[in-house]
């Protein structure tokens, strides 16, 4: 990163004040001005968005407790005047510029369907040579882990030697987002025989989410197959990760035979093929119980329920009847 002694927030006045920040290696550097807006909140919107390039949006006193995502102060203790040079640009003003789209992207609470579109535009090789050079020139965990989410949701094989790279010497730091771009980057069984390996490290309790939000992207029987050696209690976390995977009826049915927990992870599992509307890791796949023999789904799920008729298990049994048509996948 170019060393400069210009305030980060106006990149107009000579720095004053070293605040240090969430993260201690990388304190903000203001002038007497910007680090008073800072304290009070008061920030006008392209001081906010010099500040979470570099910070991230996700830093106390940036983020959306205090500032919407175009910069605009929620709650300042002193009057925010703005002129129109003072707006934060807009994706349109900085999409043909690969570096002003990669500094945009840093600023968004999350990366954006419009935002991949617009980076997938930009020459691969280019991008991944800043985006690495940019993983390795902050200190900062949030912008790490955008860089790890564009090579996820934009570079792809492009940044498979990065990816076995990270693996071997940052899985532990940044898990998630280097699961994400395994995902996307490296042949399925090698990036799912990578995440195996790094759950094992994971304790019971945290197993079932740290699991969903690790191999959803997958979408791979092999993952069913995991589950049956791992799963040890119902979590509604496991019920969600194998409808992410696209199950055969033939599984389903295998679960119900096996009982709890296996049977309400099952019920769940068809359940949550109804893509509720705020379940992220559910709605973008709209996944389906594949193969399905529709004649046998309502005698196998009301026998289940004359064994297991808890309120629960009721509930979900009428909810997977009533909206077969829309959880089924016919088949053989």
């Amino acid at each position: 990163m170019a060393v400069t002694h210009l305030c980060e927030a106006c990149k107009r006045n000579e720095i004053d004040v070293v605040k240090i920040s969430d993260e201690p290696a990388q304190p903000y550097r203001l002038c007497n001005d910007c680090h008073r807006r800072l304290l009070t909140y008061s920030l006008r919107p392209i001081e906010w968005y010099h500040l979470a390039i570099i910070h991230s949006p996700k830093k106390f006193l940036l983020h959306d407790d205090f500032y919407e995502e175009n910069g605009e102060a929620c709650q300042p203790e002193e009057d925010v005047l703005v002129s129109a040079e003072e707006q934060i640009p807009t994706l349109q003003a900085v999409q043909h510029d690969l570096e002003s789209l990669l500094d945009f992207s840093i600023t968004r609470w999350f990366l954006q369907y419009d935002v991949i579109i617009a980076l997938k535009k930009h020459d691969t090789q280019k991008m991944l040579m800043s985006v690495k050079a940019r993983f390795y020139g902050t200190e900062n965990h949030e912008v790490k882990s955008r860089m790890l989410e564009i090579a996820a949701d934009v570079l792809g094989t492009a940044a498979s030697d990065w990816v076995r790279e990270l693996w071997e010497n940052d899985a532990d730091e940044f898990f998630h987002p280097l699961s994400w771009a395994a995902a996307s980057s490296l042949p399925a069984e090698e990036g799912m025989r990578r995440i195996f390996d790094q759950l094992k490290c994971v304790s019971e309790k945290e197993l079932p989410m740290t699991a969903l939000s690790s191999l959803y992207r997958f979408r791979s029987h092999h993952i069913l197959d995991w589950m049956e050696s791992h799963c040890s209690s119902f979590n509604d976390s496991w019920g969600r990760l194998a409808s992410a995977c696209f199950p055969t009826w033939l599984r389903m049915k295998s679960w119900l035979n096996k009982g709890r927990p296996f049977s309400l992870i099952a019920l769940d599992t068809m359940a949550n093929c109804l893509a509720v509307k705020n379940d992220p890791f559910i709605e973008e796949l709209s996944p389906k119980i594949l193969r399905t023999d529709i004649n046998e789904i309502e005698p196998i799920l009301y026998d289940y329920l004359q064994k297991d008729g808890v309120p629960r298990v009721k509930t979900k049994v009428g909810i997977i009847v009533k909206n077969k048509e829309a959880i089924f996948e016919k088949g053989e």
